[in-house]
């Protein structure tokens, strides 16, 4: 565990050394305040244009007659006035000022931070339940062996064409609408958050936490990928010897939904699921650790999705918004620092996840 933690902190304390090296590169610093020598404030006072090359030529014709060899020092006053020109320009135009108004107090930014992180949190913790759920679902109606939708929409067609009756019918009607309902639910959770978003709505703002969450959970093929990837790994463990060995020893093997024999939906909706007496529950257990392995992967992949919601959408007030705030008005400094929050928050999801993983190992004597 010592080691694990180790590895993590140095590498977090590397990257952190780097990111807050190039934080102060790009911290706006501070004017002195220093007025410029009186004679650049007169020259200034003049209102030259230093832009023009005949008034330039003229005052460094009229520097060498009354200087001589002292002349280089009235043209450094010349370009001193060029620089306060430039400031004094930069100080009255709209982009500086807008660059000013768009840095947010530390207080503001720590606030938005911790809503990211509130909403990565409960974002996971569904993902968490609903891949183990939906992909525990998949594998027991695989191992029901029914046909496939289109076989059964040819199958109920076929029935109702040689005997046209209500019943018939209906069956053939609610198998279109099942495959149907299919495909629109494949369409939502393989679909970009943003195509649903704006099908919904057309504003988001401060209060569309709830939204987001919800996106986040259902969309850019996040939840179905890895439904998908644990249902293979029940499939693959479902293959095993043990799986005989624990029919022979006379625990329940139906996976139908429901029954004496099989599993009841409460098992399958359950937070913390428990098919105790059995077969599935060796199998579940097995390719839950498996699953567990993969968590960093869907974790990094729910935080790059969450910031490309809160980017693609314009969520005003919240953090990957107010990342891309930054970088427009090149407050690079503020982006610096919202992208060193994300990267410690990705680190700690891996560090909790290894910890996990060592505890288990532990457990079942692998350490």
């Amino acid at each position: 565990m010592k080691k694990i933690t180790l590895e993590h902190l140095s590498s977090t304390l590397f990257v952190s050394l780097v990111l807050f090296g190039l934080f102060f590169v790009t911290h706006p610093k501070k004017s002195a305040g220093h007025l410029p020598p009186p004679a650049v404030q007169t020259l200034n006072a003049l209102e030259l244009d230093t832009d023009d090359p005949f008034q330039y030529q003229l005052f460094r014709d009229m520097a060498a007659s009354f200087a001589g060899r002292d002349s280089s020092r009235f043209l450094a006053y010349w370009q001193q006035m060029r620089q306060l020109r430039k400031a004094q320009a930069q100080l009255t135009s709209g982009a500086y000022r807008r660059k000013i108004a768009s840095r947010i107090p530390p207080g503001t930014l720590l606030g938005m931070y911790f809503n990211f992180i509130w909403v990565y949190l409960l974002v996971i913790a569904f993902t968490y339940y609903g891949v183990q759920t939906l992909g525990t679902y998949l594998f027991l109606k695989y191992k029901q062996h029914q046909p496939a939708d289109v076989v059964k929409i040819i199958a109920t067609a076929r029935r109702a064409l040689l005997k046209s009756t209500p019943d018939n019918w209906k069956s053939f009607w609610r198998s279109c609408a099942v495959v149907l309902l299919k495909i629109l639910g494949y369409f939502i959770l393989f679909a970009p958050a943003y195509v649903i978003a704006y099908s919904i709505k057309s504003d988001f703002n401060t209060e569309s936490t709830l939204f987001m969450i919800l996106l986040g959970i259902i969309s850019n093929g996040v939840l179905i990928t890895y439904a998908n990837k644990f249902y293979h790994l029940l499939l693959s463990e479902s293959r095993k010897g043990y799986v005989h060995t624990a029919i022979v020893k006379n625990l329940k093997h139906e996976f139908r939904i429901g029954g004496r024999q099989g599993i009841s939906w409460r098992a399958l909706f359950a937070l913390r699921k428990n098919f105790s007496g059995h077969v599935l529950q060796h199998i579940f257990m097995n390719a839950r650790f498996q699953y567990l392995a993969t968590f960093k992967e869907q974790a990094a992949f729910i935080i790059t999705g969450l910031i490309i919601i809160e980017m693609a959408l314009n969520i005003h007030g919240h953090l990957s918004y107010e990342l891309l705030q930054q970088l427009l008005y090149r407050n690079y400094d503020l982006a610096i620092l919202i992208i060193w929050g994300i990267f410690l928050l990705v680190k700690a999801t891996e560090w909790a996840t290894d910890a996990l993983l060592f505890r288990i190992k532990k457990r079942l004597g692998y350490q």
